[in-house]
């Protein structure tokens, strides 16, 4: 037959079999009885007990008031129904304005009704002093988009979008920084025209507009900014969609520009990829003006010679200051 197998511990458990449960128990105080409550239930916890209902209260404080179940589900409706209402008015005033929009002109302007209904704006009716020169006609903008991006923004940027730009637009001295940070919700029309507007600013030295969505669109518009403007230091595009045909043509339209001091672009949903990187750095020698470039190239060669183009210029700007 087979020979059983004992382990040492089988020996050392003997000493325990003699042992009265129910006499340790009752010596025990009753900290140690609730401690020995907590092991046990953490061991083998009551199937029938909801998971989230498991674990004990481990805080010590007070409640700070009364709770009422039936108070909190009271308001909860309540809050519900009035939210309902709200939207229903909402929706109710819109469609009313494009019913009045629409009864106003009759059979012949049918075309100007509905252009009408889209409420555009000419940017160029401001009375923008832009160098001194009143005429220039910037792309015009409809309102409805500028008005949905200021009264919806849940990233909390306090920006107003219309009245930063038509300051842009009337080259306002008081405003040297514009940032459109994390305005989720704003049109690619609308911050090409922010490009569009800069081009003959000279006030505004700091533009950044990270995670809007921008596009290859609007980093054309910017590329064609930075050729012509001569105010802008520092540009922030990080974390948008702008593809390597955009990042070429904003880092080609330095050549043109001598007063851009850093440029941001890292974190862009498509990946540049060896051959734009090799590209950028070909780009970058004409320029001797950057000094900071916000993005991590994938490749150490072109990461290594854009470090010595960036190099290059700091030593020619320190060279210039002595």
């Amino acid at each position: 037959g087979a020979v059983p197998i004992n382990f040492g511990y089988h020996k050392q458990l003997g000493k325990y079999e003699d042992i009265d449960e129910d006499e340790l128990l009752a010596s025990l105080t009753n900290e140690e009885i609730q401690e020995l409550e907590k092991v046990m239930a953490e061991i083998e916890p009551d199937m029938n007990i909801p998971i989230g209902l498991r674990q004990d209260d481990q805080t010590a404080k007070q409640p700070t008031g009364t709770f009422s179940r039936e108070a909190l589900l009271k308001y909860w409706e309540d809050e519900t129904h009035r939210l309902l209402e709200v939207g229903m008015d909402e929706c109710q005033t819109d469609k009313s304005e494009e019913e009045c929009g629409s009864e106003e002109t009759g059979g012949d302007g049918e075309k100007e009704a509905r252009s009408s209904k889209w409420n555009f704006v000419d940017l160029s009716r401001l009375d923008c002093k832009r160098n001194g020169n009143i005429g220039q006609k910037p792309k015009g903008i409809h309102k409805s988009a500028l008005h949905h991006h200021v009264t919806e923004r849940p990233s909390g940027n306090p920006t107003d979008i219309v009245k930063t730009l038509e300051n842009i637009l009337s080259n306002d001295t008081s405003l040297s920084e514009v940032n459109l940070n994390n305005i989720e919700n704003i049109s690619q029309e609308v911050l090409v025209s922010f490009a569009e507007a800069l081009i003959t600013n000279t006030h505004v030295e700091v533009f950044s507009l990270a995670n809007t969505h921008a596009d290859d669109q609007v980093a054309f518009a910017l590329a064609k900014m930075l050729k012509k403007n001569c105010s802008i230091t520092n540009l922030n595009v990080e974390s948008n969609l702008i593809s390597g045909k955009g990042i070429l043509a904003l880092i080609g339209s330095l050549q043109y520009n001598t007063t851009l001091v850093e440029l941001r672009f890292h974190n862009q949903r498509h990946i540049c990829g060896g051959q734009v990187e090799m590209e950028m750095v070909k780009l970058l020698r004409n320029n001797t003006t950057l000094l900071k470039l916000g993005y991590h190239f994938d490749l150490p060669g072109p990461r290594m010679s854009a470090t010595g183009i960036l190099t290059r210029n700091q030593d020619r700007q320190r060279q210039m200051r002595q």
